[in-house]
């Protein structure tokens, strides 16, 4: 490679090409400079002036791309069978140059091949098809009999320029299916299926999922995960669509605990289990698994049907204390000593403990107001979320965590992955109040994140500023 000073312009030159011209075929070599010219030229105006120049260029120069590498991929195969190139193997020479080396054995490869069928080549150097297309006819050659590619090609024929490569593939993938027919079952599938699994693995804030499905399974969870992940979308928030899948798959499991549908484990009911230790320290809310809950995930398993808190203290301690008792950041009135709080926090933690309580009947909704919910919300309260009050979670708009009532008042009803939002304080919820009930609500949504509630329900969502997220 090297460089040369043109008006002032330093161009970049191919010294192994400008090298190679001395020796070169005078049309290989005149088509190189007339396209070296034309690359160096300055573009010409594009837009509404331009009409439908734009569009032709790009259509002519297509076909000139697919028309050059016609002749490469023909040039390189003859060089190959005279044994007049300096390197061997498929593509060597494009390889040398650093060039993919899928692309080079592919162009290789595909040049060999148009020497036994030339009809396919007479449409590849006419720049009607490119390598693609006679590659997927390539990786089935050793699949077909001489007489069935002639019958494949003369089917294709009047369809070249209409198909695509994948097209085409499929194409002679089923040919080849009915004319030889695999194993039944397939040595593929019978791997598939014995290889399939699912674990998780749990980091300090998340658990990650991975795993394998045979095909058939696999796109069957991908289309009910859409399913659920579509119905999550909201026209006030700005998820991603792999974020979006997370929480389809969540709601999932919820829209099958909604049902009844979740199977028991050990004669109970499918839930997470959280201890909260309290022994006159912070409250310590704790996984089955050893994850100690956020202040954020706090609020939202208060809320959560599928999360059955259970309190515990240390032996002799006869009755639970309300779960709103003094954390450790506020000390009793008159001691400041870190090391009192920090032996309260051992007492809580290192001593034995004994259950105080298990769940609390007046944490989550009954019947009778989930009833009044939905006939309420009758829906997630998001603006643009569109999920059913019958698969919606139960939230406490003040913390039970913190003292606040199970009475339909203090109650909405969200979604799952929207109920998460709210308790990562990404939205507030507060009642609707006769100021807010004006006609001109919508105006001012723009101006203060303000949203009126879903289906007129008697709340206005705000949209909190990133930098407030409790992440």
């Amino acid at each position: 490679m090297g460089t040369a000073g043109v008006d002032e312009r330093v161009l970049i030159a191919d010294e192994r090409a400008a090298a190679a011209s001395a020796v070169a075929s005078g049309a290989v070599v005149q088509t190189r400079e007339q396209v070296a010219e034309m690359v160096q030229d300055e573009l010409p105006p594009m837009g509404l002036v331009a009409g439908d120049r734009p569009a032709a260029d790009v259509e002519i120069l297509c076909s000139v791309v697919a028309q050059v590498e016609f002749d490469l991929a023909r040039r390189m195969a003859a060089a190959a069978r005279a044994g007049s190139l300096p390197l061997v193997g498929d593509g060597a020479m494009a390889l040398a140059r650093g060039w993919s080396a899928a692309w080079a054995r592919r162009l290789a490869r595909a040049g060999s091949f148009i020497d036994v069928h030339p009809l396919v080549g007479e449409f590849w150097a006419a720049g009607i098809i490119t390598s693609e297309h006679v590659h997927a006819l390539v990786r089935a050659a050793d699949h077909l009999a001489a007489d069935e590619m002639a019958a494949v090609v003369e089917q294709l024929t009047p369809l070249w320029g209409q198909l695509s490569p994948q097209a085409v593939a499929a194409f002679v993938g089923r040919v080849i299916r009915v004319l030889h027919p695999p194993v039944d079952p397939a040595p593929d599938e019978s791997a598939s299926h014995g290889s399939r699994s699912l674990s998780f693995a749990l980091t300090a804030d998340s658990v990650i999922l991975s795993g394998s499905l045979p095909r058939v399974e696999g796109e069957v969870v991908m289309a009910a995960i859409d399913a659920f992940a579509e119905r999550l979308r909201s026209e006030a928030d700005h998820v991603s669509a792999a974020a979006r899948r997370a929480d389809g798959l969540v709601a999932a499991v919820n829209a099958a605990h909604a049902a009844g549908r979740l199977p028991s484990r050990g004669g109970l009911p499918v839930a997470l289990t959280v201890t909260v230790d309290q022994a006159g320290a912070d409250e310590v809310w704790t996984t089955s698994r050893g994850h100690t809950l956020t202040e954020a995930e706090r609020r939202f398993t208060s809320c959560d049907a599928l999360v059955t808190p259970v309190l515990v203290g240390p032996v002799g301690c006869s009755s639970p204390a309300p779960l709103a008792s003094p954390r450790l950041s506020d000390p009793p009135p008159g001691d400041t000593a870190a090391g009192t709080r920090v032996a309260a926090l051992a007492t809580a933690l290192l001593g034995t403990r004994q259950p105080l309580a298990v769940g609390r009947t007046e944490r989550t909704a009954s019947a009778a107001q989930r009833r009044a919910l939905a006939a309420r919300d009758r829906g997630c309260i998001i603006p643009g979320c569109g999920i059913p009050a019958e698969v919606c979670q139960t939230h406490h708009v003040a913390d039970w965590a913190a003292g606040g009532s199970t009475d339909v008042p203090n109650l909405v009803l969200l979604c799952w992955a929207h109920h998460r939002q709210v308790d990562l304080r990404m939205w507030t919820i507060t009642p609707l109040v006769p100021d807010d009930a004006r006609s001109d609500r919508l105006a001012q949504r723009a101006q203060d994140d303000r949203w009126p509630a879903n289906n007129g329900a008697p709340w206005v969502v705000i949209r909190k500023e990133r930098s407030r997220w409790r992440l």
